[in-house]
């Protein structure tokens, strides 16, 4: 008889189902690298839904205000930049009021579907977007966010990750928003967005520190202790200076179990080190970076090469290093597209007692993690166990990931399938089954005690009778 297969599954169930909480979700989009209207997926264009939702929620005298580094897209279904256009002005129209602040780079003039450019919304007749855009000098703002005060609702939203404002950041970038609903949290990116909304950005010595560092907390159990946002830059930016760098490799340093990486840019060796002591304590450190960037030539080569070398390492526990699928359904690798992965986060041990997800705008460089006058960035520190389990979730969605899967694939003949199994570490694993999936004590029954070696794997499978439900797990 046919044999029927489930996906195995270690660790809490919650670490791949598991995006949302009362006063929070993280959401992340599935590329496909086209821009068909025949081919656009459910959760595609996810990122921009729910910025689309958030505005479409505001109503008279409510206040929000959006960044982008980049803003294009000029249809409903695959854009970005429009859909967002008219969403803004029917806010305006509703009463809302509204800023957007956008950096150097952005097209403020262009009139995107249907019809609509920022400057129009900023110079339209009664209710105004309030519109800054960023210097030109040799800075960037760099920020993608989106903070929304319902006075109905006596409570905001921050919206903030890697996703900017186009339809290509959908469709052919791997991307991840948090959103946080929290007063506090909120206020700190409300002053961050006044700042540049008054003209004051990166460059601007007058630009004000006071909301950097704040502070906030979820009333949410499985946010163990406060959370903080840095703002770029930064106060100091010496080494072990009042900067998100020297809180990144804090953190890297207190962790005790795992560490999730997917950083579109690393340049910082002080990142590196910190992941290889790490490995040397016995963590599990598993990242991925885009080729087009960690490749010979590329920013991020000299630490990708760090974390790929042996002898960096005091122990025989190393760095695993993946690289991304080019689409949700995972049939090619990374090809060296610009920016597969742009994703900035990382997870330290998303299921121990303290869980931590680092993320937001910043590349993790000098200019977005440590300097005193150049992005305008943020990034987010959030010891959350939802947030930190969700965070690794897409890690595993966007890579081979950290949990052991199978499948059945044509073995030749009717009597023979062949078992393609994905095995993350080179421990040891056993392929187990059993006829009845609600009765998890009944998965005791070892099909295969499965050779431990890291990667991809095959094995013949004979059919079994009754019919029977596979997964694999550690070997007890």
């Amino acid at each position: 008889m046919a044999v029927l297969l489930s996906g195995a599954a270690l660790g809490p169930v919650a670490r791949a189902d598991s995006h949302a909480g009362a006063a929070w979700a993280v959401r992340f989009n599935r590329p496909d690298q086209t821009s068909f209207y025949s081919s656009i997926g459910d959760e595609e264009y996810a990122l921009r839904d729910a910025f689309l939702a958030r505005i479409d929620a505001l109503a008279s005298n409510d206040w929000a205000c959006l960044a982008t580094y980049t803003f294009s897209g000029n249809t409903a279904e695959l854009g970005a930049a429009g859909p967002i256009l008219a969403a803004l002005s029917n806010a305006l129209v509703r009463g809302a009021q509204l800023g957007f602040v956008a950096d150097d780079g952005v097209d403020v003039s262009s009139n995107y579907w249907p019809g609509i450019s920022l400057t129009g919304l900023s110079t339209r007749v009664g209710n105004k977007l309030a519109l800054a855009r960023a210097p030109a000098d040799s800075g960037i703002m760099h920020d993608k966010i989106g903070v929304f005060w319902y006075r109905a609702a006596t409570q905001a939203w921050v919206l903030s990750g890697s996703w900017n404002f186009t339809g290509g950041a959908s469709s052919q970038q791997w991307n991840v928003l948090a959103e946080i609903q929290d007063n506090a949290l909120a206020a700190a990116y409300s002053n961050e967005m006044r700042e540049m909304l008054s003209g004051r950005f990166h460059a601007n010595p007058a630009k004000s520190h006071a909301h950097d560092g704040a502070r906030f907390r979820l009333a949410d159990p499985e946010m163990w202790t406060n959370g903080w946002v840095r703002f770029g830059p930064y106060p100091d930016d010496s080494a072990g200076g009042s900067n998100a760098l020297t809180d990144v490799v804090a953190a890297i340093d207190a962790a005790t179990n795992e560490i999730v990486f997917a950083l579109n840019k690393l340049t910082r060796p002080e990142v590196a080190a910190a992941l290889i002591r790490a490995c040397d304590r016995g963590v599990v450190v598993n990242g991925t970076i885009p080729k087009s960037d960690r490749l010979a030539g590329g920013d991020s080569y000299e630490a990708w090469r760090t974390l790929a070398e042996p002898t960096n390492y005091a122990t025989a526990n190393r760095a695993f290093l993946y690289d991304a699928y080019t689409t949700e359904w995972k049939t090619t690798y990374d090809t060296n597209g610009t920016d597969l992965t742009h994703a900035k986060y990382l997870v330290i041990d998303p299921d121990g007692a303290r869980p931590l997800a680092i993320q937001g705008s910043a590349n993790w460089t000098d200019s977005a993690l440590s300097s005193t006058n150049a992005n305008d960035e943020n990034v987010q520190f959030l010891p959350h166990g939802g947030i930190a389990r969700a965070f690794a979730a897409q890690f595993d969605a966007m890579t081979d990931g950290t949990i052991p899967w199978c499948a059945l694939r044509s073995g030749g003949t009717a009597a023979v399938a062949r078992l393609t199994y994905w095995l993350p570490y080179s421990n040891a694993y056993e392929l187990v089954q059993t006829t009845n999936l609600f009765d998890l004590p009944a998965w005791t029954n070892r099909a295969a005690l499965l050779a431990a070696r890291r990667g991809t794997n095959s094995l013949p499978l004979t059919n079994v009778a009754p019919r029977g439900f596979f997964r694999i797990r550690p070997v007890p």
